[in-house]
């Protein structure tokens, strides 16, 4: 029998689901990418912030948005500041992936008298 013509097939039926797994892995990693660099330009600014003791949040707010285009509020309470960064992204492949939206959060508080950043809840 003719092996040729079923291989054939089988790979014609597999191919979609190749390229929902390329898709997949390729949008993934362009959300991780953005995540990462949002995540840095925030925790940069706020190191720098924290360092030279800048609690102007004007000037915070607008040096962190000429970076990245999502909400950012920053608030200074006492001797902490606090960055909150909220946004969507859209999908590189929503039309062939199910979802066109990837939400992304980051909450950081930082403290003036010890300078440490660390995850808020």
């Amino acid at each position: 029998m003719n092996k040729r013509g079923q291989s054939l097939v089988t790979f014609i039926l597999i191919i979609p689901l190749i390229t929902l797994f390329l898709a997949f892995f390729i949008d993934s990693s362009l959300m991780l990418l953005e995540k990462n660099k949002i995540d840095g330009v925030i925790k940069n600014n706020m190191e720098i912030s924290l360092k030279e003791n800048i609690r102007d949040t004007a000037k915070i707010k607008n040096v962190i948005k000429k970076n990245i285009d999502i909400d950012v509020t920053i608030d200074i309470v006492d001797d902490t500041l606090k960055v909150i960064a909220n946004g969507n992204k859209k999908s590189v492949f929503s039309k062939i992936l199910d979802f066109s939206w990837y939400k992304l959060e980051f909450n950081y508080c930082g403290n003036y008298l010890d300078k440490k950043i660390e995850k808020c809840r």
